[in-house]
């Protein structure tokens, strides 16, 4: 089990969106945090696709793995989030993995608080306003 999360968070990390989304069978669950969940590819390709975005790198830093069964997985871990404008934010994690009998995930959620990135990136939006602004201003 230790190889399968392995490369999945490997592709997690490189935010590898399709290969991401390989793993999850069609109608697959995608909650994260307290976002509604994004059920089925196209719902969660959305949401990867919106992280994408907004960072520019993240890493998932181990605390603990746990395997409950064959099927599902209790992760725990720091998750360094790194955003564009190059503010990296540590966040504590704890996420759960159903997957079906082939292997493919049904369920994947992620418990945790991202106010603190979320704040991160607004603090960017924000600071990098008055710029566009000002640069309008001149120009117009």
């Amino acid at each position: 089990m230790s190889d399968w999360i392995d490369s999945f968070y490997a592709d997690v990390d490189a935010q590898l969106t399709e290969r991401v989304l390989d793993r999850f069978t069609t109608d697959g669950e995608l909650v994260f945090g307290n976002n509604p969940p994004a059920i089925g590819r196209d719902a969660i390709r959305e949401v990867l696709e919106n992280l994408r975005a907004a960072l520019s790198g993240m890493r998932h830093e181990w605390c603990n793995r746990w395997t409950v069964d064959q099927k599902t997985l209790v992760l725990e871990a720091r998750v360094h989030y790194t955003t564009r404008g190059g503010t990296e934010v540590v966040l504590p994690c704890a996420t759960v993995v159903d997957r079906d009998s082939s292997g493919l995930i049904t369920s994947l959620r992620i418990h945790i608080d991202a106010a603190p990135l979320f704040a991160a990136l607004d603090a960017e939006s924000v600071t990098a306003q008055p710029e566009s602004v000002a640069s309008h201003e001149v120009s117009g």
